[in-house]
């Protein structure tokens, strides 16, 4: 079993999305606050009512409806205008299922299809309340105490969802909330490798350690000084341990690791565990894993563990946000799913060449273009140094204390980074060379991308300066020569200093990365081109 499909409107910071999902894993990336949170919770309240462990209906505010859609219904109750119907929040799991006891055409899209709704509107018990209420102005929000929440099936047979068809379970790294996996292990454990016989004899000797409690002279000193000097509606008050039901004895069961109780590992162990153990669980058929941020607190080793758990994992629907780019290549880039400002992207609509570019991209920074706030693209490490001396000079303050990433890319690779900013319409500075033909080189090369509104291109325009190094010579020269501060900067215990401009030329086309450490490590300021200046204006 299955989600392909999930529809959610007006839930956070989502106010419509449609999202054709891969049947085995789903990692969503994307800057803080740009959905993925959302859409795991949305899987949560769709395939188990709850949120964060809670019933979703106890927890209904205002602030769950998407901020626009808020707004504009309070915009007009301000206006008087008369909201008959207010805002709601629909969710919808299309199921990839063979059983057709689900389908229906009660959903959104309109299709005959198994799948469940999950509908928070007005309860139309409320509505002639709701009305006057308008009517004498008494309503300033959405009137949420109003509302009630109805979860049905395709076919609109409600749902209960302990005979759902789709099992569930939300794995939340930031979260300390382990009582049910736990619980959950050792139940399995001991119905596995003990009899009912075994299990029985477990169960007295529980019951006859609390007796012994029970009968402990502290106990029973304790209880005759309650029976002196406490009453309650004027009876008499002992104290004891609470009742139980039959199987309470395996609640309070734990799990050693090592010797070591499980509650006292470090977080990141308990993490790598807990993942573990919701991955294999065959026992209660859970059809989904969702994972929030899984890369919490987790060494690279246990990385590496999480992801051949979840690369081994049969039969399970696995949805992951993350920010780790490892996690992302390791688990198929193809199964990316794009987040910003609410609206999602799926990777696989990029072009094939640009979708294997990052494919095979060694090493893991695939998802920094994505998750940077602010990105400057740059063709080598010495236009990285040199950008971030010029902006330090600038405004005091290397680029990234103000949010912006710059990146060094192979000027073959900008047209990739390109298509995932235009596909997620995200800004991107890029600073490349002329290479000696402007028109070859950057205009007929990427015109199609500098008429995209937030791509933004700066290059040298004296095609005779083709490269960095005498774009950044020629404007620390005078009539030829170089000036003082500039030979002292590039210079290494005053090595350039008796140099000439056709010298220190060589030396910096020679010693590329060399010199510019020199310049960015020097107390000395130097020039730098236009087009330098004018890439690290355009963020400010």
């Amino acid at each position: 079993m299955a989600i392909k499909k999930l529809f959610i409107k007006n839930y956070k910071s989502i106010e419509n999305m449609v999202i054709e999902l891969n049947g085995d894993v789903n990692i969503f990336v994307g800057e803080n606050d740009s959905g993925k949170s959302t859409i795991l919770e949305a899987l949560s309240i769709i395939t188990t009512s709850r949120l964060n462990g809670f019933s979703f209906e106890k927890q209904i505010k205002a602030n769950m409806f998407n901020q626009s859609i808020r707004e504009k219904y309070i915009d007009s109750l301000v206006n008087g205008q008369c909201i008959e119907v207010p805002p709601q929040i629909i969710i919808e799991a299309y199921l990839d299922i063979e059983d057709q006891t689900y389908a229906g055409s009660n959903n959104e899209l309109r299709e005959d299809c198994p799948g469940i709704r999950m509908e928070l509107s007005l309860n139309v018990e409320y509505e002639t309340a709701y009305k006057k209420m308008l009517k004498n102005r008494e309503i300033y929000d959405i009137p949420v105490e109003l509302y009630a929440v109805s979860y049905h099936y395709f076919s609109s047979e409600p749902v209960v969802y302990r005979f759902a068809p789709v099992k569930a379970v939300f794995i939340d790294t930031t979260r300390k909330d382990y009582s049910y996996m736990m619980d959950r292990f050792v139940s399995d454990n001991i119905s596995t490798y003990l009899n009912l016989r075994e299990q029985t004899d477990l169960s007295t000797a529980y019951r006859k350690s609390r007796h012994s409690f029970q009968e402990n002279n502290i106990v029973k000193q304790l209880n005759d000084l309650v029976r002196k000097n406490v009453k309650m509606n004027n009876k008499e008050v002992t104290i004891d341990l609470r009742e139980n039901e039959v199987e309470e004895w395996k609640h309070q069961m734990s799990i050693m690791v090592e010797n070591i109780p499980f509650e006292n590992l470090g977080f990141g162990t308990q993490n790598a565990i807990k993942i573990e153990l919701a991955i294999k669980n065959s026992k209660e058929q859970i059809d989904l894993v969702l994972m929030e941020e899984p890369e919490n607190n987790l060494s690279y080793t246990n990385m590496v563990k999480l992801v051949k758990h979840v690369l081994e994992s049969k039969g399970k629907q696995v949805f992951i946000s993350t920010h780790s780019s490892y996690i992302a290549n390791k688990l198929d880039l193809g199964k990316l799913f794009l987040l910003r400002d609410g609206n999602i992207k799926p990777m696989s609509e990029l072009s094939e060449d640009t979708k294997n570019y990052f494919i095979k991209l060694p090493g893991y920074d695939t998802l920094r273009v994505i998750l940077a706030e602010k990105v400057i693209l740059v063709e080598g490490p010495t236009d990285d140094l040199i950008i971030q001396r010029a902006y330090l000079d600038k405004y005091g303050k290397l680029p990234i204390a103000h949010g912006i990433d710059i990146i060094v890319v192979d000027s073959l690779a900008f047209k990739r980074y390109c298509d995932i900013a235009v596909m997620m319409n995200k800004k991107i500075v890029i600073v490349t060379d002329n290479d000696g033909n402007i028109q070859k080189n950057i205009i007929d090369k990427y015109g199609e991308y500098m008429k995209k509104n937030n791509l933004v291109f700066f290059y040298e325009l004296d095609e005779t300066l083709n490269t960095i190094e005498p774009s950044v010579l020629a404007v620390n020269c005078v009539d030829g020569k170089p000036s003082d501060d500039f030979k002292e900067a590039i210079s290494k215990k005053g090595s350039m200093k008796s140099k000439d401009m056709q010298d220190i030329l060589h030396f910096m086309k020679n010693n590329k990365a060399e010199w510019a450490l020199r310049v960015f490590d020097s107390n000395k300021k130097i020039n730098y081109p236009e087009y330098i200046n004018n890439a690290i204006k355009e963020y400010n």
